[in-house]
Parts: structure tokens; C-alpha cells; sequence
């Protein structure tokens, strides 16, 4: 390689370098700025990456994610409203392709890429809290949910999956490394903020997939001490005083939080979630074939109440736009072959995480831990096809393949997961 070409490769790696970093930054800003992101760092991954397309594409996780795309995409065209189908469904290929480059390009420099991610996530916690923080004290008013750095309801998003991913990476090298006091002090405070932060946020389902997930962390290994017990023990308590005294001390979030876990839980029928769950639920029934298409569950909605026929079968009066569940809209617009495609692909990632997890080589948890989180089935979902949530959903689990593949690297699997 000459002189020029070593040049060039070097300018390139320090663009992607500064693409991965800025992710975290990219997702305060905005959903589109995070989806050009998301784009930007898969183009350049290809770019660089050209002579190794064959190996590639020998990848199973690729292989499962383009037969799921071709069937959303005969979903989409079969259905009522193809038009509107197609502009979520044709677009849908960019995530897991995103996922794929993400984890391949966290395993480059030696670890410098994951290390800058966690770094940038840690910052954009920080900001993003201390704009959670000035709209609680200043700004919030009678309401009791914040909105976060740029006016939408979706602060927990960020704070349940770069935030929590900071978190546990810290937890991690707290565990592993000889840090200093100063060091633990300051991940234990990190801990503490990120943890308030998201109770203040108004969001029950998002707080308790960060608390249960962080509880998780603990439960699941493959040894216990007391010492690991008695960490168990003080992070429960931590969290629940945390919650408790912002509680107390905010009446408007304590009415919230209780009348939340008691009322809104997405299984109640006195939850606004139920609705949204029972007509997915049918819609997914009546068209167990291709099901409504991907983006068609308001669409047809709609049709069965503009008939007459919602509120006649279902007692049903009024239509969201999509079934806030992951798997129910999958079923829903995409039929049970869809449903049983996206099983699939969860299976096969909660299956590579657990022989991970079985390694003798290997001593942490996140990657199984993560998976089982990330497609837990109880818990709401924005959108299954449209960017939303997805861009979170997918970085965490271009990171959880990457924690798998950076301990086969040294094995041909590797290149097939």
C-alpha cells in the first residue's frame, strides 16, 4: 500500500471514528439527524469495508434480516394501502444494516471506537439530564412528563439506551479494573444522576426497563459472593430511594408514578395501552396471512370504523396509530409468517448471546443481559418499522453483536454471525 493510500485510509478511519462518537450526540438532536447518522456511519462501513463483501455476506444475522425485509415488502404491496406501507416497509433494510456496521466498526483500533462511543454516551447523558433537570425545576408547570433536549416525549428512550449502556459499561469496568476512589465515586454518582434522571422523566415503562435491567445485571452470572449480593441488595435500595424521594418530594410525580403502576400497565384494561393492544391483537387475528401491511394499523382502523363495524365487534371508538407493542404489530401488519420471521431473528441473537454467556473465556454479562432486554416482549414499543425508537433498539444491538463477535474474532463463527 502506498504512502497516498495509507493517507487516505487514515482520513477515512478518523471520519468513521467521529460518526460513531457523534451517535450519541446525534440522537439529542433529533430523529432525523439520528437517522442521517445511522445512514452515514452504514455507507461509510461499506465504503471501507468493500473487499470483505463476500465474507459478509455470509453473515446469518444479514441473512435472516433481508428474508424478514422481502416479506414486509410483499406485505406492503399485497395490502390495501401499498403506497403508504412502502414508506416505512422499503426504507426498514437501513436498521439492520446499521446494527451490522456498528458492530463491525466497534471492533476496530483495538476497542478505541467502543471506547469513544461510551465516552460520547456518558456526555450526552450528562446534557441530556441537565435539560431534564432545568425543564423539572423551571419549565415543567402542572405537568408531571418531560420532554428532554429538543421538545418530544422520548427522553426516556435515551436515557434507557445510550444512558443505561453507560451505565452498565461503567459498572463493568468497575468490576474488572483497579480504579481509584475518585474513579468509583464518580461511576457511582453517574449511576445515581442517570437513575434520577429517568424517575423524573414521567415515563413508568421506560423507568422500569432501566431499573430492571440494572437489577438483571446483578442476578444474572455465573457465580455469586456476598459480595455481588450485597451490591444486589444496595442497588435495589438505591433506586428505590431515589424514587421514593423524588416522589415525596414532588407530589405531581408521585400521582404519576402510583397512578401509573397501578393503572397503566400495558396488560390492564383501565391502561390507555390496552386499546391499542386489543386491536392489535384482532387486527393481527383477521389477517393472520400477510397481515395490514407495515404502517397500515391506523389505516385500517380507520376502514373497520368509517363501516361501522369497530365499535360494533370490538367496542371500540377510537384508532392509534399502531399497537405499541413489538410483537403485535409485527403480527398485525405483517402476519404470523412475519411474527414467527422476527422470532426467529430474536431467538438466534438470544441464542449466540447465551453461548457467549456459556464461554469459560469470558466473564461479563452485558451481551446476554441486553439481548433478553431488548426483545423482552412486555413492554411498549413505538413503532416496529418507522425510525423513532428503532435507532436506540438497533445501536444497542449492534453492540450486543459486537461484545459477541469480539470474542470469536479469533474464530471463522465470527465472520457468520
Amino acid at each position: 500500500m502506498t504512502v497516498v493510500e495509507t493517507g487516505r485510509e487514515d482520513v477515512r478511519d478518523k471520519i468513521l471514528l467521529a460518526l460513531v462518537t457523534l451517535l450519541p450526540m446525534f440522537a439529542l438532536i433529533g430523529n432525523a439527524v439520528a437517522d442521517i447518522g445511522l445512514n452515514l456511519v452504514t455507507l461509510g462501513f461499506i465504503m471501507t469495508s468493500s473487499a470483505h463483501l463476500k465474507t459478509f455476506l455470509r453473515s446469518r444475522f444479514l441473512l435472516i434480516c433481508v428474508a424478514f425485509w422481502v416479506w414486509i415488502l410483499c406485505c406492503s404491496a399485497l395490502s390495501d394501502f401499498p403506497q403508504n406501507s412502502f414508506r416505512d416497509s422499503l426504507p426498514w433494510i437501513r436498521f439492520p444494516l446499521y446494527a451490522f456496521a456498528l458492530s463491525h466498526l466497534l471492533g476496530r483500533r483495538n476497542g478505541l471506537y467502543i471506547r469513544y462511543l461510551i465516552g460520547a454516551a456518558i456526555g450526552g447523558t450528562l446534557i441530556e439530564i441537565a435539560f431534564l433537570l432545568y425543564e423539572y425545576i423551571f419549565l415543567r408547570g402542572e405537568l408531571a412528563r418531560l420532554h428532554g433536549t429538543y421538545g418530544k416525549l422520548i427522553a426516556g428512550w435515551y436515557l434507557a439506551g445510550f444512558s443505561l449502556l453507560a451505565v452498565l459499561w461503567s459498572f463493568e469496568k468497575l468490576r474488572k479494573e483497579a480504579v481509584g476512589l475518585p474513579q468509583r465515586l464518580l461511576i457511582i454518582a453517574f449511576a445515581g444522576v442517570t437513575s434520577f434522571g429517568i424517575i423524573i422523566t414521567g415515563e413508568v415503562m421506560n423507568t422500569l426497563f432501566f431499573a430492571g435491567t440494572l437489577f438483571l445485571y446483578f442476578v444474572i452470572r455465573k457465580s455469586y459472593s456476598l459480595q455481588t449480593i450485597g451490591l444486589i441488595v444496595a442497588g435495589v435500595g438505591v433506586v428505590l430511594a431515589l424514587g421514593v424521594a423524588a416522589s415525596f418530594l414532588d407530589p405531581l410525580l408521585q400521582e404519576r408514578l402510583i397512578h401509573s403502576i397501578t393503572t397503566r400497565l400495558p396488560w390492564m384494561t383501565s391502561s390507555d395501552y390496552y386499546i391499542p393492544f386489543k386491536m392489535g391483537l384482532e387486527t393481527a387475528w383477521q389477517n393472520l396471512g400477510l397481515g395490514v401491511g407495515p404502517k397500515n394499523s391506523n389505516a385500517y382502523c380507520m376502514a373497520l370504523l368509517k363501516a361501522g363495524q369497530l365499535i360494533a365487534t370490538l367496542d371500540i371508538d377510537t384508532c392509534y396509530w399502531h399497537p405499541h407493542n413489538l410483537y403485535i404489530q409485527i403480527a398485525a401488519e405483517t402476519g404470523l409468517i412475519g411474527l414467527v420471521m422476527f422470532i426467529g431473528l430474536a431467538g438466534y441473537v438470544l441464542l449466540e448471546a447465551i453461548k457467549d454467556f456459556a464461554d469459560p473465556k469470558n466473564d461479563s454479562n452485558l451481551a446476554i443481559l441486553l439481548a433478553f432486554a431488548l426483545f423482552f416482549p412486555i413492554q411498549t414499543y413505538f413503532q416496529a418499522f418507522g425510525q423513532f425508537k428503532n435507532f436506540y433498539f438497533w445501536s444497542l444491538l449492534g453492540v450486543v453483536l459486537f461484545m459477541i463477535r469480539d470474542r470469536k474474532k479469533a474464530d471463522d463463527q465470527a465472520m457468520r454471525l
